[in-house]
């Protein structure tokens, strides 16, 4: 069991069990950061899938809030990337991505969008499955609503997280897969989605490593990472049906 605290350091003092706000400015953000602590509590209890973290329990106490999980031991895929020669192939990528699309897709029909899937948000645990972690980011959505993300991390948040000229859905989860599936082949984060240029000079997956890897299996990851969200992916089974493993 873990017990997960809302105490942001930069916002926050201990004074006994107690945790305050260091200043009035302070408690305007930390009051706002506490809520959305407490409503990612309230959706992660309400996912129950094997690839998700389960919530036993969350509560207020000492002024703040509480997160009561499972313990999963594990590496992240981000640390595992970095620090360890793990072989990159086809097989490694659907067994560590084919769990987390089947854990996305029930999130999407529960019309749930995580919006920060990323290898630092992928835990590997021994018996090699791998648990969605952080959801601090997660939005319920509807068809044509244009919802706004808490947070997101450059490399992996698609377009329309970085602007409103498009709708947040399903095809914004995709590209984060997308994006997640490359920095394992490239062991480097791709260019943030606002950033276009970049993005253009980027070489094509399947053009860097067709000759190692499933083609279709790269086609799909530079699918996922179109730009326009409209020439993506929409959903988890137009991916799987693009790699034929729906």
């Amino acid at each position: 069991m873990a017990i997960k605290e809302y105490k942001p350091k930069h916002l926050t003092l201990r004074n006994g069990s107690m945790v305050t706000p260091i200043d009035p400015a302070s408690a305007v953000l930390f009051q706002r950061g506490r809520r959305l602590f407490l409503e990612e509590a309230t959706l992660l209890s309400s996912l129950k899938h094997p690839n998700i973290v389960s919530v036993l329990n969350f509560f207020l106490t000492n002024e703040t809030a509480y997160l009561v999980m499972n313990f999963d031991y594990g590496t992240t895929l981000g640390h595992k990337l970095k620090k360890t020669n793990q072989h990159i192939d086809a097989d490694f990528l659907l067994s560590t991505f084919k769990p987390i699309l089947s854990c996305i897709k029930n999130m999407h029909q529960r019309g749930v969008l995580h919006l920060d899937i990323k290898p630092d948000n992928i835990l590997i645990r021994p018996s090699t499955t791998p648990l969605i972690l952080d959801f601090g980011s997660a939005l319920l959505y509807k068809k044509n609503y244009q919802p706004q993300a808490h947070s997101m991390t450059k490399g992996y948040a698609s377009p329309e997280q970085h602007s409103n000229a498009h709708p947040l859905g399903p095809w914004s989860d995709m590209y984060a897969i997308g994006a997640s599936m490359r920095t394992c082949l490239d062991r480097s984060v791709p260019p943030a989605a606002c950033d276009e240029a970049a993005l253009s000079k980027l070489p094509s997956c399947h053009h860097l490593y067709k000759k190692s890897m499933t083609p279709k299996l790269l086609q799909a990851i530079d699918w996922a990472m179109q730009i326009d969200p409209v020439k993506r992916p929409q959903t988890v089974d137009d991916f799987l049906n693009a790699i034929n493993y729906l």
